[in-house]
């Protein structure tokens, strides 16, 4: 069932049923947490992962704001993403361990960004209860709960912090150690971020010290280059950007791979920084897997510049 629940009723009973589903002589999976990420912050990169996987309605700009905050001597770490919502089956795919809806799109050619399934319950490495909101579905995740890391309860989602038509996801957070590790990480993230994905646009992140707006704006044919250009803009305390030129290609016959199943072609992105006199700059770049891997001292020149 891939339908989206179109009143509050039926998004209930659609948790009903996955209650049933997941709690009936059911104990905690014990791969939940033993398959958690190291690392974290890890959740965040898997939040990215999604809102990048997600639908949204063609007249909006695909966004997602990141905020961490204190509020009545507790600290919450929140995501809200302008997507069209769940569907049932996205929904089921929330609640199950080591599986997802993430597969091969119909030309084999692309996947989705996010591999497992046990991702998204990385937030547990940060939090305890975990609140989540998408059209009419309101609930929650309880660690403390029996199997609650993966049986949704019906709570409703805090009034102070939603959001209309935006999924969400509120995090309880621990302790002050997780809140600052996330502040850190957080201010890490470069407005690069947005270079390579599909869908998303645009990253608010909003912490104590720290406004800003990333947001991507794609060109597919810009007379200057005769070809594909991305400009990336911070809007902060101050308004700044960034321009590439983007070549692509698409490698066929890859070998097979487990996580990427049917995936037989894969396209390749390189993206050439340029100043606003449109000359190139040669400084190492970061390698993508759409989302950033790592800065590996890469130097690469276009001559066609």
């Amino acid at each position: 069932m891939d339908s989206v629940a179109t009143t509050k009723a039926e998004a209930d009973a659609h948790l009903e049923t996955l209650r049933q589903k997941r709690g009936v002589g059911r104990e905690q999976p014990e791969d939940v947490s033993d398959q958690l990420y190291k690392a974290s912050t890890h959740f965040i990169l898997e939040l990215i992962q999604n809102a990048d996987d997600n639908q949204y309605d063609s007249e909006i700009v695909p966004s997602l704001r990141l905020a961490l905050y204190n509020n009545g001597g507790h600290r919450y770490f929140r995501s809200d993403c302008n997507e069209v919502g769940f569907t049932f089956k996205q929904l089921d795919a929330l609640t199950r361990v080591g599986q997802s809806t993430k597969a091969a799109t119909i030309d084999n050619s692309k996947s989705c960004i996010g591999e497992k399934g046990i991702g998204f319950k990385s937030v547990f490495k940060v939090a305890d209860v975990v609140h989540v909101a998408s059209g009419f579905y309101e609930f929650k995740f309880d660690r403390n709960a029996r199997i609650g890391m993966i049986l949704p309860i019906t709570s409703r989602f805090p009034t102070a912090d939603r959001v209309a038509d935006h999924t969400q996801f509120l995090l309880e957070l621990k302790s002050q150690r997780d809140y600052d590790v996330i502040k850190e990480e957080l201010n890490s993230i470069e407005p690069d971020l947005l270079l390579f994905l599909r869908n998303l646009d645009q990253v608010h992140i909003s912490t104590r010290g720290l406004n800003k707006r990333c947001r991507r704006k794609i060109t597919r044919f810009d007379p200057r280059y005769k070809g594909e250009t991305v400009k990336i803009s911070v809007h902060g305390d101050a308004v700044t950007s960034k321009e590439y030129i983007v070549h692509r290609r698409i490698v066929e016959k890859l070998p097979p791979e487990p996580q990427r199943e049917g995936v037989v072609s894969s396209e390749v992105v390189i993206a050439f920084t340029v100043d606003s006199e449109a000359t190139p700059v040669f400084t190492t770049q970061n390698v993508f897997a759409f989302l950033p891997v790592d800065d590996f001292g890469f130097r690469v020149s276009d001559p066609s510049v």
